[in-house]
């Protein structure tokens, strides 16, 4: 009877036990249900406030870095337009459709500024001279459009392709244009050749890129064909040949750097027609639809393989003001889907490198002839200083002779000085003089 007295009492308290730890292990579930509700709503909240916080970033909410969301993402774009406030509008463009940031930084690298480091070395790039035409103080117009003033000189913008080619396509538009606006009925429509440079410029990459500098040493050097001579093959493979003549090609004259700012920048313009700057590649600008594009708050600089900033080589050809904010005219090369049928408005001291203009002087027939007279008077100018410098040397020649001559004199007159008065101490050592009251007799006191 003890022993079941016993065992009973054993398995009440056992089972006393089990209830009290399951009554703990309840409370314990309500205490983390709890607190993984707060954490949940905390965590919620950050989530909301980072959501809200990186509206417009690239690949936000979408998992992973940048290179894996689409160039024309829906959500991205729209968060674009928002941050804009009215200055431009975005929109998804036929350009990059199906392109995530991958494509575009592994597609579109390779243009870049060759010849940064050695400017006014010999052989290398050099910078425009100082305007001497007579109006370097003339009044430039608040507004100005290449396009309406000539608009013979302008045709449909180049669509690129998956293809790194604007510093060929902006070199030979930049030049084609400024041919026409120097004789708008001899070179009205003229197109010149970029898909010459891609295929036959062997220092410069062809797709893969060149130097929005260094391209115009071939231009000069070789000329370009007119385009239906070496027609564009849109990101395409294309062989280096034509079958045209050598003299149908057309050359500038020279070119250079013209680093002296804005006003610089639209006399220039103003003056000989459109010019090239590259451009930083920011992600925003890539969906510019329409509008004064300025960098978002969120705008992010793009990078190619190597980490350093991407750059794409347009041209200059127009300006404006509009609400207060100053702005280019920029010629395009990713087709009439993308911005304003290819061009855009590009707010000044944003993304245009404007210390960084390539110019180039076409070579038509009053530009060869200009430069002719210039080089005649440059020869003259040299003779003149030959002459000068010729006369100069005679004259420090001569100057020198009778330096040396006064100094030879001086010395020998030294010379003498020192020789007489050393003769004289001698002769009067050598005299035996006597006293003239030696051997006379004195008087006795």
């Amino acid at each position: 009877m003890v022993k079941e007295d016993s065992a009973r009492l054993k398995a009440a308290a056992e089972a006393a036990s089990r209830r009290s730890r399951s009554k703990k292990d309840k409370n314990q579930m309500k205490y983390y249900i709890a607190g993984g509700v707060v954490v949940a709503s905390t965590l919620g909240a950050i989530y909301l406030g980072l959501t809200n916080e990186t509206r417009g970033k690239p690949g936000a909410n979408r998992g992973g870095s940048q290179d894996h969301a689409l160039v024309n993402d829906a959500s991205y774009i729209k968060g674009i337009t928002s941050d804009a406030r009215d200055n431009f509008t975005a929109a998804a463009s036929p350009f990059f459709d199906k392109f995530t940031y991958a494509d575009f930084k592994y597609g579109m690298d390779g243009v870049g500024l060759h010849g940064a480091n050695m400017i006014g070395m010999p052989g290398a790039l050099q910078a425009c001279d100082k305007d001497d035409d007579g109006v370097e103080g003339g009044i430039i117009p608040l507004q100005y459009d290449a396009r309406e003033a000539k608009p013979g000189c302008f045709g449909e913008v180049y669509d690129a392709g998956n293809c790194s080619s604007s510093y060929a396509i902006a070199a030979a538009t930049s030049l084609s244009n400024r041919f026409c606006m120097a004789d708008s009925d001899k070179y009205k429509g003229l197109r010149l050749s970029a898909q010459q440079i891609l295929s036959c410029d062997k220092k410069s990459k062809g797709c893969q890129g060149g130097g929005v500098d260094s391209v115009w040493s071939y231009i000069q050097r070789r000329g370009l064909y007119p385009e239906e001579c070496v027609p564009f093959a849109n990101g395409k493979e294309a062989a280096c040949k034509t079958e045209c003549k050598e003299e149908q090609k057309m050359k500038a004259l020279d070119h250079c750097l013209l680093s002296a700012g804005e006003k610089a920048i639209k006399r220039e313009i103003f003056n000989r027609g459109p010019v090239v700057a590259p451009i930083y590649l920011q992600d925003d600008f890539l969906v510019y639809e329409k509008g004064i594009y300025t960098p978002t708050r969120y705008s992010r600089p793009q990078s190619g393989a190597d980490g350093s900033p991407m750059f794409q080589a347009v041209t200059l050809l127009g300006w404006g003001k509009s609400d207060g904010v100053r702005y280019w005219i920029v010629s395009n090369s990713w087709g009439t889907g993308w911005g304003e049928k290819g061009y855009a408005r590009v707010a000044i001291d944003s993304i245009v490198r404007e210390g960084y203009v390539l110019i180039a002087t076409p070579a038509t027939d009053t530009a060869i002839e200009e430069k002719a007279r210039k080089d005649a008077e440059a020869a003259v100018r040299l003779e003149e200083v030959k002459k000068e410098r010729a006369a100069r040397d005679l004259r420090i020649a001569e100057t020198r002779r009778q330096r040396e001559e006064e100094e030879a004199a001086a010395r020998d007159a030294a010379d003498l000085t020192d020789l007489d008065a050393d003769d004289l101490d001698d002769d009067i050592e050598d005299l035996d003089v006597e006293d003239p009251a030696d051997g006379e007799e004195k008087d006795d006191m």
